[in-house]
């Protein structure tokens, strides 16, 4: 269709417009709301642990199992953009209660898929219509909040945002461990009945206007093209060796050909599927690229750490989880608090403070031992929460200050995209790079080993006195020089992050001071007017 067909229609006549809600209703709307965002976030990586299991009882490779965390994630990227299209085609509140149901029904094929190629298309459905719930229960969330209260609002659902990729492995690690690997997926069934009841009720005959927008099929096929090679190139190239592959090499050319021409023709249409000429807005140029620098390396360390532990430090998936878990205490204490801060403070102090709090951890991080134990761990994960306290919700409203109403969930679903995707990128970067410094370390060590010809000997020795074969002496010593060069790796990572987080600080100074705005026009993530 053309632009001249596009026209304003009002939703059904029965639809109102969304308000605020108050005392027990807020709150059950509140906890639905948030169910549902934390749910959505959790599916990203509560497979991880899981793959193995999964792998060996559908009789399959643990590369091939790696298909079930990349569909999920491909599909995820190309869909969260389009939210605010959909949004302005078909009404927030109908496109949510659309997407949880879809999302709870495809968690329930998961679970109960019994072939690999099944489990695979449940998962493509599964992410696909995962996409507009993070962003639409952000928008939903300022929605039923009176304007005062919705910084609280958008805080809340940062806390969320933050805390459910520390969640999902200690869940899918619990569940799998517990009782089948099944569950990860069952266990949204009733989450997503929930959710999908009590906001139906809650929000009844009330939605955000809708307009009858052409469908922009150039930007959407780009966009599939471009954002999945990109995820495929990211997801696959650690275990395909990279650009040693040419399945790597076709990916990542597809995704670069196809990002210039979906820049080019999104700056053209008039109709854009995602609008690019957001980026015109010095705030909300300046926010992502914080948020996409600061997430990734954030999100990058979650993804090596219970890797480290459990590869390196013999700890189960359950128990990497647990030590990790306290990230997420920052957040939750913070939430109440953060969203009125950020109304009457300067939101870059915040976003400051998160930044240094970050560096201060990630330093610390690189003069760790393999003598470090469970409770300084957690000590550290706690820290690093101090972090994920001040990040998302001060950097969300610097970014979205000075924007039309109508473009705040187009933005919103845009940084979230963004942002997910420097996730990936960043963490299977930093998984390359782990390994590659990894080789470094073990030369060198190896060199190390070669002189001390005298000390060597004497530590084969005290080894075969203890009843072990020269062999394996020499195979111990081996295992413990491949551990302390991981070691070294993962510090060189964590002094690398402390750097990127140095430069995203930087990076957050550029936008322009936001004004304190008025009870009245604080900046949300949505796209209505409550």
């Amino acid at each position: 269709m053309g632009a001249a067909s596009t026209t304003a229609a009002a939703d059904a006549p029965a639809k109102q417009a969304l308000v605020p809600l108050e005392g027990g209703t807020r709150t059950l709307a509140t906890l639905s709301l948030g169910l549902a965002s934390f749910m959505a976030v959790v599916d990203i990586t509560i497979a991880n642990v899981s793959v193995p299991t999964i792998s060996g009882n559908l009789g399959i490779s643990s590369d091939e199992g790696e298909w079930i965390i990349t569909s999920f994630a491909i599909a995820n990227a190309i869909c969260i953009p389009l939210t605010g299209w959909l949004s302005r085609r078909f009404g927030q509140v109908r496109l949510f209660l659309a997407a949880i149901t879809a999302f709870t029904i495809a968690s329930v094929l998961c679970g109960l898929a019994g072939s690999f190629e099944s489990l695979l298309a449940c998962r493509i459905l599964q992410g696909a219509v995962a996409g507009p719930i993070v962003p639409l229960s952000q928008a939903l969330l300022v929605a039923v909040f009176p304007k005062e209260k919705q910084a609280l609002a958008v805080a809340m659902w940062a806390m969320t945002n933050m805390a459910g990729p520390v969640a999902g492995p200690l869940l899918g690690g619990w569940l799998t461990d517990t009782f089948t690997w099944p569950w990860i997926f069952l266990v949204n069934a009733p989450v997503g009945l929930f959710v999908v009841l009590s906001t139906a009720t809650l929000l009844r005959g009330r939605d955000t206007p809708t307009l009858k927008l052409p469908i922009d099929l150039p930007g959407l096929t780009l966009l599939a093209l471009a954002i999945g090679s990109l995820q495929l190139t990211l997801d696959r190239g650690r275990t395909l060796d990279w650009f040693a592959s040419d399945f790597i090499c076709a990916s990542a050319a597809a995704a670069l050909l196809g990002f210039i021409a979906l820049v080019a023709w999104e700056l053209r249409t008039p109709h854009p599927i995602i609008d690019l000429r957001l980026f015109k807005q010095r705030n909300f140029a300046v926010g992502t690229a914080a948020v996409a620098l600061g997430f990734g390396f954030y999100f990058a360390a979650l993804v090596l750490t219970p890797l480290w532990l459990q590869t390196d430090m013999g700890y189960s998936s359950t128990w990497a989880g647990l030590v990790t878990s306290p990230m997420g205490l920052f957040g939750i204490a913070l939430a109440p608090f953060l969203g009125q801060w950020v109304r009457k403070t300067d939101a870059r102090r915040f976003a400051s403070v998160a930044f240094l709090a970050w560096i201060a951890v990630a330093l610390w991080r690189s003069t760790m031992t393999t003598a470090v134990d469970a409770g300084t761990v957690a000590l550290i994960c706690l820290a690093q929460g101090i972090g994920i306290g001040f990040f998302l919700t001060p950097l969300v409203s610097l970014s979205l200050a000075g924007l039309a109403p109508e473009k705040i969930a187009a933005a919103s679903g845009l940084q979230t995209a963004i942002r997910m995707m420097s996730g990936s990128l960043v963490a299977s970067m930093a998984g390359t790079f782990w390994e590659h410094r990894a080789r470094f370390h073990q030369s060198h060590l190896a060199d190390t080993l070669t002189g001390w010809g005298q000390q060597s000997a004497a530590v084969v020795g005290k080894l075969t006195a203890a009843g072990f074969s020269p062999e394996q002496a020499w195979a111990v010593i081996s295992r413990q020089r491949d551990i302390q060069a991981r070691m070294l790796s993962l510090n060189d990572f964590f002094a690398l992050s402390a750097f990127a987080f140095a430069v995203a600080l930087a990076i957050v100074w550029f936008a322009r001071a936001p004004a304190k705005a008025p009870a009245a026009t604080v900046p949300t993530a949505t796209g209505a007017k409550p």
